[in-house]
């Protein structure tokens, strides 16, 4: 009896961490209204348009690289100086976590310019080994401090950063 009532109460635990993560995820960047992240932040856009993955399972290290197209309509040049990728993962135990890998790069985008860029990003021993990775989430910061969010859940990425077809039972053991 107590076996059960402590899987009940983890469970909603889970629930609620869940709900409290994806309200935090949305919240980025959207200090001024309400709704889904923005993805255009006074005339700069981002789109992710490729991405890639590679895994090593053995070593615990992943490496990402994303294109991405940015368009600038306004009419000052934009330095993106803090680039991250959110990765959010579910654990075999269905607990939700989520890691922010930094870019070393900075992107400048002229004014009235659209470019493509390549963000690489690579983590090691932060990421569980036997995990669904449910979502990338590009947060980009420009030097005058506004945030600007992306989804880049590519499906060719998801598919590709597994270690395989999980039991039947993910997501109760």
């Amino acid at each position: 009896m107590i076996a059960a009532a402590v899987a009940v109460f983890a469970a909603v635990l889970a629930i609620r961490a869940t709900a409290l993560l994806a309200r935090t995820v949305l919240a980025e960047g959207t200090a001024d209204h309400e709704g889904p992240p923005r993805r255009v932040v006074r005339g700069l856009s981002v789109q992710a348009v490729h991405g890639k993955t590679r895994r090593d399972v053995a070593a615990d290290t992943r490496d990402y690289s994303f294109t991405v197209a940015i368009a600038n309509r306004s009419g000052a040049d934009r330095r993106l100086v803090r680039i991250e990728l959110r990765v959010t993962f579910r654990t075999r135990a269905n607990f939700l976590g989520a890691v922010d890998l930094t870019s070393e790069q900075n992107i400048t985008v002229g004014a009235g310019k659209s470019i493509e860029a390549t963000l690489r990003f690579t983590t090691s021993n932060v990421i569980p080994r036997h995990c669904r990775v449910d979502a990338y989430t590009l947060l980009l910061t420009d030097d005058r401090g506004e945030r600007l969010v992306a989804d880049a859940s590519l499906p060719a990425v998801l598919q590709a950063d597994t270690d395989g077809v999980g039991p039947a039972t993910w997501g109760w053991d």
